[in-house]
């Protein structure tokens, strides 16, 4: 929720990573980008503004980067090669476009 976000996530850049209630990994996404960080990006999922998908995330982590972009597309590779397919929120729709 939009409280403990605010509590844990830094005010960086890097990579987060949205869970379901039976911990499943639904949703990678980055933080890049002037005024960008992994707590406004986590916020905007917490407040519905990325769609129901990641909305009803209910746990979050994040990875603290100097590169962002890279670090996405990793851990979506990884996630692909484990399981056959992206995570399903980033199935869903594409991240916004952010700068790199």
């Amino acid at each position: 929720d939009a409280a403990s976000v605010r509590l844990r996530a830094p005010e960086t850049h890097g990579v987060y990573f949205l869970y379901d209630r039976q911990g499943e990994l639904i949703n990678v996404g980055r933080a890049a980008g002037k005024g960008v960080t992994i707590r406004s990006r986590l916020l905007c999922h917490a407040e519905g503004k990325e769609g129901p998908c990641t909305k009803a995330a209910s746990s979050f982590a994040f990875e603290e980067t100097l590169f962002p972009k890279a670090r996405e597309a990793l851990h979506i590779f990884l996630f692909r090669i484990r399981h056959g397919r992206k995570p399903r929120c980033n199935e869903v729709a594409p991240s916004p476009p952010q700068s790199p």
